[in-house]
């Protein structure tokens, strides 16, 4: 349970420092957005790395531990939807965002598309980590994994 506890905090930790702080400040303070977006890329790569190592080690940690209960566990199944998600972000909005910059199409209709999809599917992301977190106390004062 504390790799569990280790594990979020470090993965939702990072999610909150990077998207909500880190990144704004970038584009608030640098003054060339093509430079902040690249930076903000960058900081985004590593949270999504972050993010795949401590959910495939969750997950992972929960079948071993559990076995075929797992499957009744909603704090199991939460971990998978947040590793989907963090696939999602790393190997289809980064690549798609990258892709288009590289095409010089910062400012097209796909690009804020993209990265319109991205934010959400992020800031959902946040959200379900959140309620991981919050719900750890809980969890171990009644005893469950």
């Amino acid at each position: 349970m504390i790799t569990e506890r280790l594990l979020l905090t470090l993965w939702v930790g990072s999610l909150w420092a990077i998207g909500f702080i880190a990144v704004p400040m970038a584009f608030a303070t640098l003054g060339d957005v093509n430079l902040a977006g690249n930076y903000a890329a960058k900081l985004f790569s590593v949270v999504n790395i972050i993010g795949l190592a401590s959910g495939v080690v969750l997950v992972l940690s929960k079948l071993f531990s559990h076995g075929k209960q797992v499957k009744s566990q909603w704090r199991f199944w939460l971990i998978v939807l947040m590793l989907v998600q963090t696939l999602f972000l790393h190997f289809y909005v980064q690549v798609e965002i990258e892709s288009l910059k590289l095409l010089g199409q910062q400012s097209s209709e796909a690009f804020d598309r993209v990265h319109h999809i991205g934010s959400n599917v992020y800031l959902f992301l946040s959200v379900l980590g959140i309620v991981l977190v919050l719900s750890s106390d809980k969890v171990i004062n009644n005893g469950q994994k």
